[in-house]
């Protein structure tokens, strides 16, 4: 299609298709997609006007409709009317996966959900127990207005040729059988599961993609990574107008490599368990908050609020969802806000970066932090790596998987630094001396407070969804779930 009936028939799913699909799944995403689409220019004063309106209504429902919040709030000493103001959120107290998986049904639903309306989710689970939670199919609305309208930044609408590398099922409003495979005619989606670029079927998703011509791509940075490399291995040339990315966290070293290969931006996303939190304009590095939907704080170790560019763990409250509240929810992941505003002129508060699980952070036992940063730039640079994965298996126990490609043998060529490019030839030493040459690197990092072990693998496999982790703390997801905040109580901890 040329862009004007490109835009022409998206403006005819829009006007025309969309609602009637929103009548049929009782869905309703037009208007509030409309209001968003206004909102997204108002004054952060404005925003945080209608912030401090919809947390109002959502903790007077919360007290008196969650079985779960009004106990914690009781026991808190706290009642829905003396939140006056956005600060006094922070006199509630912080709820974790562990409170909510215990409560979920009966203790979390509120009591005047109407159970014939709820849609359940589950999440992926890659900590190795998934996560279910649900909503009203009004509040699914809501949720996919946020998405179109992000989306529509990175040339994203209804109608516009594209290819969603995503879970096993396609991401759509109607999911299964014959309406789903209309719906993703009509919106020309092709989807592919991403397992199937990590796999044996490769060449067969690359020449299905290729066939398409797809205009834009969505995917996991891991995934669009991989495809990026096929390739540009294969030398075809596959110009995108933008890839969006979301579900995991997304490297450097992995946009770079997308936006050369597909000559395009990447406009990458964050959320989860049935949040979208904050996406790129494509204008700043930030993330821009949704704000009109969920109220985001970073809080540091002592569970009080860190200031712009501190890192901290990211506390979550859902404005929209009443029927499973989800109020101060530490989500388990770690990032920033940032204090600056976009040059884009919307008013949206940005956060600043996302640095993924606290539980894929690795932290040896004198209490210092190994940087992902490092692994990525050395195995970046080390000619032949195709995938790599970093596990924590003890506290002084590190387990390095590589799955090695055509060139692994050479080292990187001399005087390689960070922006040197990816995998540049230097001289071949043999699988056995590049390992070593691995160790050395790796073992100099850690300094003797733990054992290295390197392991060539035939791949590295995807978690649930087709997702991957590049580092996991896996003696921290064995036991216990880590406490979030040392220095303060959260509502996982046994009440006196």
């Amino acid at each position: 299609m040329t862009p004007t009936t490109e835009q022409l028939y998206s403006l005819l799913l829009r006007r025309g298709a969309m609602p009637l699909v929103e009548r049929a799944q009782r869905t309703p995403v037009s208007g509030p997609l409309a209001a968003l689409e206004r909102s997204q220019w108002w004054s952060l004063e404005q925003l945080q006007a209608l912030q401090l309106e919809k947390l109002r209504r959502l903790t007077a429902h919360s007290f008196a409709q969650s079985p779960l919040y009004g106990r914690l709030w009781r026991e808190a000493g706290v009642r829905p009317e003396e939140i006056r103001g956005l600060e006094d959120l922070r006199r509630l107290p912080v709820v974790n996966k562990a409170t909510l998986r215990a409560a979920f049904p009966d203790q979390v639903l509120a009591r005047d959900a109407d159970r014939a309306e709820l849609i359940p989710y589950t999440s992926s689970g890659s900590t190795g127990e998934p996560f279910r939670f649900t909503m009203t199919r009004a509040e699914k609305g809501l949720r996919w207005a946020v998405m179109f309208r992000c989306w529509a930044w990175a040339g994203l609408r209804q109608g516009v040729r594209y290819v969603n590398l995503m879970g096993e099922h396609a991401h759509g409003s109607l999911q299964g059988g014959a309406r789903q495979s209309l719906e993703q005619r009509l919106t020309q989606m092709l989807h592919i599961p991403a397992f199937a670029v990590h796999d044996e079927r490769l060449d067969d998703v690359i020449e299905q993609i290729v066939r398409y011509r797809p205009r834009l791509l969505r995917s996991y940075p891991a995934t669009a990574h991989r495809l990026a490399l096929a390739l540009a291995q294969r030398q075809i040339d596959l110009p995108l107008a933008a890839v969006l990315t979301t579900g995991e966290v997304l490297h450097p070293f992995q946009r770079a490599a997308i936006e050369a290969q597909f000559r395009c931006q990447v406009f990458d996303a964050y959320g989860g368990d049935g949040m979208d939190v904050a996406f790129q304009c494509g204008h700043s590095t930030g993330y821009h908050i949704n704000a009109e939907a969920v109220l985001v704080e970073v809080l540091d170790e002592a569970g009080q609020p860190a200031p712009p560019g501190q890192e901290g763990q990211i506390v979550l409250t859902n404005l929209n969802n009443l029927a499973m509240p989800f109020v101060r929810y530490a989500i388990g992941d770690l990032g920033s806000l940032s204090g600056e505003q976009c040059p884009c002129g919307r008013g949206l508060p940005l956060l600043g970066h996302v640095a993924g699980r606290s539980s894929d952070q690795l932290t040896l036992p004198s209490g210092r932090a190994l940087l992902m940063w490092f692994f990525t730039t050395l195995f970046r640079q080390t000619p032949g790596i195709d995938a790599f994965q970093v596990r924590q298996t003890a506290p002084d126990r590190i387990v390095i998987s590589l799955a090695p490609g055509r060139d692994f043998g050479h080292l990187p060529a001399n005087g390689q630094g960070a922006a040197g490019g990816a995998q540049r030839l230097g001289a071949f030493v043999g699988a056995e001396q590049a390992l070593a040459y691995l160790r050395e690197r790796i073992e100099g990092e850690v300094r003797g407070e733990a054992v290295v072990e390197l392991l060539l693998v035939p791949q590295i496999p995807s978690g649930p969804a087709g997702k991957r982790r590049f580092f996991i703390a896996e003696w921290q997801e064995s036991g216990q779930e880590v406490r979030l905040f040392p220095n303060s109580r959260t509502s996982s901890e046994e009440t006196p």
